[in-house]
């Protein structure tokens, strides 16, 4: 009987993340010409906007993102395509992409992540998956929360001991409740 439920929970475990999975699909990007390049440029650039793929990209990556693209661009003003660049250009071209793609990539809204742990209270580990955009606006979130917490009036009246109510959050080494 056992076995049998530990072969459920491992069955289960090996699902999910392909399910997971199943729903994310990459997209393949050849750019060997400077029109198809300046076309990937700004398909990405408006990605970065609010609402898009890459949303999430910080302003220091913005900056390495937009530096790789002007260099990128210049090896392309200077060769048109990449079967006339030289192996140098060529390196120094995938060097740049290499940049730019890991940074989209860790940025990439849709980017699945799984975790496998116990919930409290169990030994039993559970695979979920959720994307990268629901973590920021998990994390969001719960920093709203906090902040609100933080500026709300305390409700009720002090101790004996001159100690503020319980329902009064005073902040970390206030000497609050």
């Amino acid at each position: 009987m056992k076995s049998a439920f530990a072969a459920v929970v491992f069955a289960m475990a090996l699902i999910q993340p392909a399910v997971a999975k199943e729903n994310y699909h990459e997209k393949q990007v050849n750019a060997e010409t400077k029109d198809k390049f300046v076309d990937v440029v700004q398909s990405t650039q408006r990605e970065m906007g609010p609402g898009g793929k890459y949303e999430f990209v910080q302003p220091k990556e913005r900056v390495q993102i937009d530096k790789s693209f002007d260099e990128m661009t210049k090896l392309f003003d200077e060769y048109g395509t990449v079967a006339a660049m030289t192996q140098d250009a060529k390196v120094r071209l995938f060097n740049n992409q290499e940049i730019v793609n890991s940074i989209l990539t860790k940025r990439d809204r849709d980017r699945v992540i799984c975790t496998n742990q116990a919930p409290i209270g169990s030994h039993i580990p559970v695979t979920s998956c959720h994307t990268y955009a629901q973590e920021v606006e998990a994390h969001e979130g719960t920093k709203k929360q906090l902040d609100e917490w933080k500026r709300a009036p305390c409700i009720g009246t002090p101790s004996k001991s001159g100690a503020p109510p319980p329902q009064c959050y005073m902040g970390p080494g206030a000497g609050g409740g």
